[in-house]
């Protein structure tokens, strides 16, 4: 069982999670956790920030899964260009408005 605590402002919220393992060293165990939630934590970052995720419309059954993977794969898409100087905001906005930018990050055609 891990326990954590998010503290924002005088609102403090605990939550529990348990884990099945036949791992039996600690240490191991909880640096395994904490990479799998800085994974989590950073692509929702990312999702909320560059795509609005928290602030779209909520969609109902299928809907739903299906924009997060949309979503999903025009975020990987767009990591997947090898421009170091732009942030995945700065990609995505100039491949909304240049076709040819579009079409490499679509189809990995280089120019």
């Amino acid at each position: 069982m891990v326990e954590s605590t998010r503290i924002i402002g005088e609102d403090s919220h605990t939550e529990r999670r348990y884990y099945l393992t036949s791992l039996t060293d600690l240490p191991i165990v909880a640096q395994y956790i904490r990479s799998h939630w800085a994974i989590e934590n950073s692509q929702h970052w990312v999702l909320d920030v560059t795509f609005g995720e928290d602030r779209s419309v909520k969609l109902e059954k299928n809907a739903r899964s299906n924009k997060a993977l949309l979503t999903r794969t025009a975020l990987n898409l767009l990591r997947d260009r090898d421009d170091t100087k732009l942030s995945v905001k700065r990609r995505r906005i100039r491949a909304s408005q240049n076709l040819d930018y579009r079409e490499q990050v679509l189809f990995g055609r280089v120019l």
